[in-house]
């Protein structure tokens, strides 16, 4: 009776294995995961199959209408949801995709020869990484060279092919394409440079606008310049400093009798960070007459997960540097009593998203000023579907993105 057994279980494993076979061989198209240059005019060569690619496989949300039905009710003062947020791991219960999901994805690309790096707390994405040739294999696609814009990129000209048992989970897959030369600066630089000096406005230049114009104010040796369409044309300010960007938009009063962010958590999202902003935002203040930094007040973080990727240096690192600088001391100069997080990212492009996704899945902030933009044109659909269910996560949250 054992042995029969024994043979009994012998053959169901061996017809369930070509089962399980032919159903992972169904594929089935990823819809928006051609990016709009990868066409036959741009063809140049197909892909160095040694190549490395990182990429991410974002999962959608469980219920994607009754998400966005809550981000709208949560956000409108007439409806009685109104500022009923929820806590991330209230998100995570009703929305975030399911841990067995995760499982699946992870399952699939490790088969594959994949290597997975990491998956964030919400299970938004899975990162993995591979060659072009096995990227190839595991996603039914050839890939290629193309000549846009006068750079070369890899791209595929066919849509992505997911297992049709995964198609319903995958919103997306970002990285197997080089959309990210199209909407990064490309600038050399020296990863060893320090950060670049200050931009100043030459002289002569305006405390206020229009302190200074071609009637009023010589250039070099008394020379007057000459108005320009029979009027006087004012010389650029200097630059508006901390008191008067307050005086500006009305809230130094305001700021004055404690209505000064206390209580709020701002986050900054740029690329990179400065290794002398905490020195230079210090010298700033003490400069303008604002308010030094208290005892962590001002914090940098690192989404997980990124740390694998090097600085790009056609990516301009100490371009950004200027960036951050400005960003966090213009918070500080609005809002002078909120704490300020700032979260980098190692390159411009898709790890922005993960910093942003950072801050949302852990609720670092109430509120999110995001100084960085794509041109959309030169992104596949399918990239943009999963960030907006980020910030979709971040409206339920009650966390303000701008």
């Amino acid at each position: 009776m054992q042995k029969l057994v024994t043979v009994l279980i012998a053959l169901a494993i061996a017809l369930l294995v070509p089962m399980y076979a032919s159903a992972a061989s169904v594929k089935a198209a990823l819809k928006g995961s051609v990016p709009p240059w990868a066409t036959a005019a741009n063809w140049k060569s197909a892909a160095n199959p040694s190549d490395p690619v990182n990429f991410r496989v974002y999962l959608g949300l469980r219920d994607q209408a009754e998400a966005e039905a809550l981000a709208r009710a949560v956000s409108d003062p007439r409806s009685p949801s109104y500022g009923h947020y929820l806590s991330p791991s209230q998100f995570n219960q009703r929305f975030a995709p399911s841990t067995s999901d995760v499982s699946a994805i992870t399952s699939w690309l490790q088969g594959e020869g994949l290597t997975v790096d990491y998956t964030p707390s919400n299970n938004h994405y899975v990162a993995a990484e591979g060659t072009v040739a096995q990227v190839q294999a595991t996603f039914g696609v050839t890939l290629g060279t193309y000549d846009v814009n006068g750079k070369t990129l890899r791209g595929n000209a066919h849509e992505l092919m997911v297992p049709a048992g995964l198609g319903g989970l995958v919103a997306g897959v970002v990285g197997i394409d080089q959309s990210t030369d199209l909407v990064t600066t490309l600038k050399s630089a020296d990863p060893a440079a320090p950060p670049s000096a200050g931009f100043r406005n030459a002289p002569p230049c305006s405390t206020y606008w229009n302190e200074k114009n071609t009637t009023n104010t010589t250039v070099g040796a008394g020379v007057t310049l000459p108005d320009y369409d029979g009027a006087a044309r004012p010389f650029a300010p200097c630059g508006y400093a901390g008191l008067q960007l307050q005086s500006a938009y009305g809230v130094a009063s305001a700021i004055a009798s404690g209505t000064d962010g206390r209580g709020v958590t701002v986050a900054i999202i740029d690329a990179y960070a400065s290794p002398t902003i905490v020195t230079d935002t210090t010298t700033y203040f003490a400069n303008h007459g604002l308010p030094a930094w208290t005892a962590g007040q001002f914090t940098q973080v690192v989404a997980p997960g990124t740390y694998r990727r090097p600085e790009n240096p056609r990516q301009d690192p100490q371009g950004w540097y200027g960036e951050e600088t400005l960003d966090v001391e213009a918070v500080h100069t609005m809002a002078p009593g909120a704490k300020v997080v700032f979260v980098g990212a190692p390159n411009n492009y898709r790890d922005l998203d993960a910093a942003m996704n950072h801050v949302v899945s852990r609720r670092l902030a109430d509120i999110v000023t995001n100084s960085y933009g794509f041109s959309s044109e030169f992104l596949p659909l399918g990239f943009i579907k999963p960030l907006n269910d980020t910030f979709l996560q971040g409206v339920i949250e009650g966390i303000g993105i701008y």
